[in-house]
């Protein structure tokens, strides 16, 4: 199997849950139902995987041909270009749907993807402890 049951398990959760807390986030800092801040981030984490295959498509790509190792600095420059143009396709549909300026577009994209970072490293953490645990349990 080219993709394990516990890596869908992993991305599935791992967007299902973001997708809840944003949408309510939204739903209750700018007073819109849910149903429309839920479709809007519905569309968001569409163009975020699809911006995330093109993007590593692209990465590979130039990491073959210019041989980059992938030191931190390379995973550094890898995250700011996936997250800068992510913002760039994603400041205009928050800026158009929740009538606002570009620039206020930019601070709630901009909040929103520090909140990501920080919700990342927790979920990372709290996913390896649930599986040690539950793989733990199961070998004994």
């Amino acid at each position: 199997m080219l993709i394990s049951k516990k890596r869908i398990i992993h991305a599935v959760m791992y967007e299902a849950i973001l997708l809840v807390v944003i949408a309510y986030g939204l739903s209750y800092f700018f007073s819109l139902p849910l149903e429309e801040s839920g479709l809007l981030m519905l569309i968001m984490c569409g163009i975020s995987v699809f911006w995330n295959m093109i993007f590593n498509a692209l990465f590979e790509k130039a990491e073959q041909k210019y041989q980059f190792k992938r030191t931190v600095f390379f995973r550094i420059l890898h995250a700011i270009g996936f997250e800068g143009g992510l913002m760039i396709i994603t400041i205009p549909i928050f800026a158009y749907t929740l009538k606002m300026n570009l620039i206020d577009a930019f601070l709630l994209d901009f909040g929103i993807t520090n909140c990501i970072f920080v919700y990342t490293f927790i979920y990372q953490w709290c996913f390896d402890a649930i599986e040690q645990k539950w793989f733990s349990a199961k070998n004994a």
